[in-house]
Parts: structure tokens; sequence; C-alpha cells
């Protein structure tokens, strides 16, 4: 589902999948809005009999057994109308979910480099709930409510036309009254949410960075950007009360107004003979039942609100196009894949170059060292090679074809990553290394594991949790763990960002052996710091300012006392000693 520009439009369509349980929920809920307009319609033919003298008691014992088992059904249809409304309005809100967070991985770096984890997940799942409470809560109500209001009409047209009509101007004019005020509050309901949106993801960022804040005493700082989101979401909230405020008393207004002019036309009516006693008691009747429709909007003016300014949101989230387009339609031939760069740039939109002038061709099998100043574009550069980002200036081949004309599914599946933060998932060993894919058998499992190195966890249980008491990683294992996902996968092209920057010189030897294992036959970028983690590759590459410094194959410019890759390991030995 694309924006729409009109977020109910767009939840509408969302709706449209789960069409036969909501046609379902709009018969039954005619039925329980009707069984209310049927009370006063027997009160008033009872009332109207008695006053004329001439009803039995069985005229009126039996309207008053009709009128109790209607109070009966309407209980009854009332529980399934909730039962079947929060049954709907979960699957829909889960659907909903599903797309947005599908839609949110789709997005790029950029995106999710300039919206916390914990505004997303505000977004995500709060924004939903809202709009889960709207639906199961607030939609059968306002549906009641308008089925009750066009019966009511209906019934006083047949009564009396100038009755309905007087009914008529009634609705419209409270209808439009209360709406206007609503409308006003949509802009605060937003504000709020993304105050919200704000605030948590402060929290997220600041319980991820606890160690760092606490070892460089940042803590006053954090406490008083809470206090700043806090404060906030204060005054956001303060806005959006005071819209509510506005809107009760509206209403308030509107219930009064409209039991009043019913009292003094009833009794207007009645003295002039245009209607008889049972008439006036039905008008009355009328009038306070449209007070509890009325009543129960106010009363979830708050869901109205979160749900509206929910929708405005995630609308305005998928509007959001992703900055990576899937539009390609060619294979690259099989096998690992050769990397040439002509003229390549790139820039983040600022118009400040990050690569500038890139000419470098990697054949397929090579194996790279990719090193270079921090800062000096080498993350960057990988991220080019492996479609995080789209290049701004040039051209990059892969295999002989332009990046972009390579579809998005082949490419992720031919190409992989491995960062220097290897993210552990609260679930099994084998959900860890398989990322959840069924479909891989254990004894597959068992052989990544132990071409990884971790012969312990090969031979043990693969349903144990990680990260649980039953198993726990350090994180050289952890580092290993996400070799093992590599080895499953068996791409053509991987990318090892600092892969050994966080382990000791023990389990250093281990990922080396592992990393010369796993380059064999692929195409491999290795970003490092460390340059005796370099040992195995075939060409070293220097990325400075931008810009390639140095280009060959390893061992000759490891000879060359003129090369900037021979100055770094003098540079790194002394620094050693």
């Amino acid at each position: 589902m694309a924006a729409t520009g009109d977020p109910w439009r767009a939840l509408a369509r969302l709706i449209a999948g789960e069409r036969r349980r909501y046609v379902l929920l709009a018969l039954v809920l005619t039925i329980g809005a009707a069984l209310p307009l049927a009370g006063p319609l027997l009160v008033r033919s009872v009332v109207d009999r008695a006053s004329g003298g001439g009803a039995s008691t069985r005229d009126i014992v039996i309207p008053a057994l009709a009128y109790l088992g209607l109070a009966v059904g309407s209980q009854f249809v009332a529980v399934f109308v909730a039962w079947l409304a929060t049954i709907s309005a979960w699957n829909t809100a889960n659907r909903l979910r599903l797309l947005l967070a599908g839609h949110v991985l789709d997005l790029d770096l950029e995106f999710h480099r300039t919206h916390s984890p914990g505004e997303l997940i505000q977004r995500v799942d709060g924004d939903i709930t809202s709009v889960s409470d709207f639906l199961g809560r607030v939609v059968t109500k306002v549906a009641s409510a308008a089925v009750l209001v066009s019966g009511m009409f209906v019934v006083l047209v047949a009564i009396d036309w100038r009755i309905g009509a007087c009914f008529f101007i009634y609705v419209v004019v409270a209808g439009r009254l209360s709406l206007r005020t609503r409308n006003d509050a949509v802009d605060q309901s937003v504000d709020q949410m993304s105050a919200y949106a704000r605030l948590f993801g402060g929290i997220e960022e600041r319980l991820t960075a606890g160690e760092d804040l606490r070892s460089n005493r940042a803590g006053p700082h954090v406490m008083w950007r809470f206090i700043e989101d806090s404060a906030a979401v204060l005054a956001a909230s303060e806005s959006a009360e005071r819209a509510f405020v506005r809107f009760w008393a509206r209403v308030q207004s509107a219930i009064t107004i409209g039991l009043g002019l019913a009292l003094i036309g009833s009794a207007w009516l009645l003295d002039t003979g245009a209607v008889t006693v049972g008439t006036t008691l039905l008008l009355v009747q009328y009038a306070l039942l449209l007070r509890k429709p009325l009543e129960d909007i106010v009363d979830n003016f708050n869901i109205i609100q979160k749900a509206t300014g929910a929708m405005v949101r995630v609308d305005e989230l998928l509007s959001i196009r992703p900055a990576v387009a899937d539009s390609g339609t060619t294979s690259p031939p099989p096998g690992a894949l050769s990397i040439d760069c002509s003229d390549l740039g790139f820039h983040y939109g600022d118009g400040e170059p990050i690569l500038a002038g890139i000419n470098l061709s990697i054949g397929a099998g090579r194996s790279v060292g990719l090193i270079g100043r921090t800062g000096g574009g080498k993350s960057t550069f990988t991220r080019v090679v492996l479609r995080l980002v789209d290049v701004t200036e040039g051209q990059l081949l892969l295999g002989g074809v332009p990046i972009g004309e390579i579809p998005l599914s082949e490419l992720r599946r031919r190409v992989a990553m491995i960062p220097q933060e290897v993210h552990i998932l609260a679930a099994s060993v084998r959900d860890n290394v398989t990322l959840f894919d069924p479909a891989i058998s254990d004894e597959r499992v068992r052989v990544a594991l132990r071409s990884a190195g971790l012969d312990a966890l090969a031979e043990g249980d693969l349903d144990a949790l990680l990260g649980a008491d039953e198993v726990s990683l350090s994180a050289g294992e952890e580092q290993l763990l996400s070799f093992a996902r590599i080895w499953l996968r068996d791409p053509d092209l991987i990318v090892l960002d600092e892969a050994t920057a966080r382990v000791d010189p023990g389990t250093e030897e281990r990922l080396e052996k592992a990393v010369s294992q796993l380059i064999r036959g692929r195409t491999s970028i290795l970003v490092a710091h460390r340059l005796s983690t370099l040992s195995a590759v075939d060409e070293i590459l220097v990325i400075d300012g931008g810009r390639v410094v140095e280009h060959g194959d390893r061992s000759t410019l490891e000879g060359d006392g003129a090369s900037e890759f021979r100055r770094l390991l003098e540079l790194a030995l002394e620094v050693d000693a």
C-alpha cells in the first residue's frame, strides 16, 4: 500500500482485506443499533392505548415482554459486536504493522541515520496501536450512532414530516460544530505523538550508550535532554487536552440544547393536539437515546484524536520512498564478482564529496585490504559496493553489469557484509545462524559452525538459546558466528568491516584462519586498521580524502620502500614497539 495523501483512504484499503468480517460486523451492528428504536415505539403504542381507555391487560403485558426481550437482545448483540470488532481491528492493525515494518526496512541508510530505533518503534507500534483502538472501540460506536440517527429520522418523518425536518436540522448543525472542533485538534494530536516519538527515541539512544555516558560523566547533560523532551511532551499534551475540552463543551451544549428543544417542542405539540401523549414520550426518549452516542464520541475523543494523528504520520512515513530503487533486470554471470569503478563519486546531498574521482578495477575472486585514515571514505566505499547507497557520480560495475541494473533481490543474495558490531538475536543457536530460515538443515548449520571455528556450538544443542543462561558467547565468538552466517549464504562478494577489531590476540588468530578460508574463491574487501590482519589478501587499496591514494599487489607494495602501504606498516610497527 503506497501513500495516498489521504490517511483514511489508505486505511480503507487495508480494511478491504478483511471485507467479509467487516460486512458481517456491519450487518450485526445495524441490527444492534436498530433494536433500541423499537422500544420507544412499543411504549408509544401502550401509552396511546391506555390513555384511550380501551387497553386490556394483555395489551400492556405483551408489549412489556417484547420491550424486555429487546433489552436483553440488545445486550447480546452488543457483546458480539465488541468481540467481532476487536478481532477485525487487530487483524487490520497487524497487517498495517507488517506493511509499515517492511517499508521501514526497505528504506536506505540515510533515513535510518536520521531516525532513531526508539522513534521508529513508536511509529510502527505505538501509532498502529492507536489505529487499532480506534477501529475496535470507536468505529462501531460511530457506525451505531449513524444507524441510530438514520432510524430516528425515518421514524420521525413517518410520524410527522415537520418533526423529522427539525430533527434533521438539529443533527446537521450539532454535527458540524462538533466536527469542526475535532478537525482543529488533529494537528495538536500529531504534535503530541511526534513529541512522544522524540522522547522514546532519546531514551533508547541514551540507554544504548549508557556505559559511554557514565564513564564520561555525561549524566547531567542526558538528564537535561530528558527534561527538555519531557517538557515538549507535556506542552503538546496540554494543547491536545485543551482541544478535547473545547470539543467536550460543544458536544455537551448540543446535547443539552437538543434535550431542551425536545421537551419544549413535545409539550407544545401535545398542547396543540398535533401529537398524542405516546408520541410525546417517544420524542423525549429519542432525545435521551441520542445523548448516548454523542457522549460515547466525547469519551473516545482522545482515541479519535490519536488515531487521526497516527494515520497522518503513517501516511507520511509511507510517502518516503527508498533512495535505492529496485528497477534492475540484468544478472551478472555466476561466480565471484569483479568490481570496476569509473570516475565514481558520492555525496549525501549536501554537495560535500565523500568519494571523488575513483577509478579502479578489482578482478573476480581477488581479496583486497582496504585501509586509510578514519573519515577517509572507506566505509562509504563499501556501502556503495554493496549498494546500500547509490553513487552520485560516475559508474560502478559488478561482474561487468552496472550495479543499478542488477535486481536488488539478486544483489542481496550475492553480496554480504560482516560488520564490526555483530547483533546476536534473542533466539536459538540455529536461528541465529540461519536467520530464521527453516529450509536449512541442521547438518548444514553444524558444518557452517565448524568452518567458522565454533566446534563447541556445532556439537551442542542447536535449539539452545543464545544470550540466555544456556549459551553465552564472547565478542570473538560472536564475530565467528557472523562468519557462519556467511558460509551458509555462500555469497560471491563479501565485505569484512574491522572483523578483528574487538578481540584478543588468541581469538584474533582463530578469526584470521576463518577469514582465510572465507575469502577463498570469492571477491572480498577487508576494511582494517590493524594491518597485521591483511596478510592473506591479494591486493591493498588505500583511500584517503575520498580518493584512491594507492592500489596494487600486496607483496609488491610491501616491498616498495616508497609506497604508502609500506609507510603505514612501518608506522604500525613503531606503535606496537
